[in-house]
């Protein structure tokens, strides 16, 4: 475990290097990311929040969304009181620049609502005001994080097929798996374009964790035809609860625990996105609207 911390420690001296030689201009609009998971109770949103924050902390422009309708939990790990969300947004009283909340290292927030499905009712006018005023973020930013909730809602559904690239969080333990099996399901069902990826969270060891992804791999290649790219692992780490108690984020209190740096390791990896190029901001929402326009099966 000690050689796979120094190990880690390297990767993460390297990652802002790595990206002051990288090209801005390749990132032509803001890449959207959905972090779910199939059952609450695996880490999803204290990784969405860590992810967000490496990125930004390396030099990257940041922008997290708390879609997390039931237990929107973004703002209580930061200590942040919202006092407007996207609610505010939809109903025409709030711009999206007034409801975004500051966070650490430059990371942009976004309040979330339980309204989101009001995207389907808005009039024409108002709709492509709002469509309009998002794309405008394409240029300011390289990154959108959606943490959305946990399991195979109709809301949790419209994200993860409106993103570019979906992070499904789940542990090595079986009922998660289970879960995080069914969502995938679902997803494929749908026929989701967004490239599929796995993080292992709450591991013992490395090991651990590759049983665990190799396990649900063989099952999703069998039942489903499906192959889904593993992101990296992240260790129990008792740093990440006793940050949440601080109201910060485990990858600022301890940047140096080892679920920091394996958060480094995965968002050094998310640099390139096989396939299709981002839909950015606008794509994303107009696929929202038209998820929630469309009739439920």
């Amino acid at each position: 475990m000690k050689d796979q911390a120094e190990r880690l420690r390297l990767i993460a001296k390297s990652l802002q290097e790595k990206i002051r030689n990288q090209i801005y201009n390749n990132m032509k609009t803001c890449r959207v990311l959905a972090v779910t998971s199939g059952k609450g109770g695996v880490g999803k949103t204290n990784l969405a929040l860590g992810l967000s924050l490496a990125l930004a902390r390396a030099g990257y422009r940041v922008m997290i969304l708390d879609a997390d309708m039931g237990l929107a939990n973004i703002d209580v790990i930061l200590g942040l009181i919202p006092k407007y969300n996207l609610a505010h947004v939809f109903r025409g009283k709030k711009k999206i620049e007034d409801i975004l909340q500051p966070g650490p290292a430059g990371l942009q927030i976004i309040p979330g609502s339980s309204g989101i499905e009001e995207l389907a009712n808005l009039d024409p006018l108002a709709l492509t005001k709002l469509l309009e005023e998002i794309s405008a973020f394409n240029q300011k930013l390289d990154y959108l994080f959606i943490d959305t909730g946990a399991g195979i809602s109709r809301q949790v559904l419209a994200f993860i097929l409106a993103a570019d690239e979906v992070l499904l969080v789940t542990t090595p333990e079986p009922t998660a798996l289970t879960d995080a099996y069914g969502l995938i399901k679902v997803f494929n069902r749908h026929q989701g374009r967004g490239k599929l990826r796995l993080i292992i969270n709450m591991v013992t060891n490395e090991q651990e964790g590759r049983e665990a992804a190799e396990k649900l791999s063989r099952v999703v290649q069998q039942f489903l035809n499906l192959e889904i790219e593993v992101a990296g692992f992240i260790p129990c780490d008792t740093t990440v609860q006793e940050a949440v108690r601080r109201h910060q984020s485990y990858m600022l209190a301890f940047p140096r625990a080892p679920a920091s740096l394996s958060t480094i390791k995965i968002a050094s990896t998310i640099g390139e996105l096989a396939g299709e190029s981002p839909r950015g901001i606008q794509g994303f929402f107009k696929q929202l609207v038209a998820f929630f326009q469309s009739k439920p099966n």
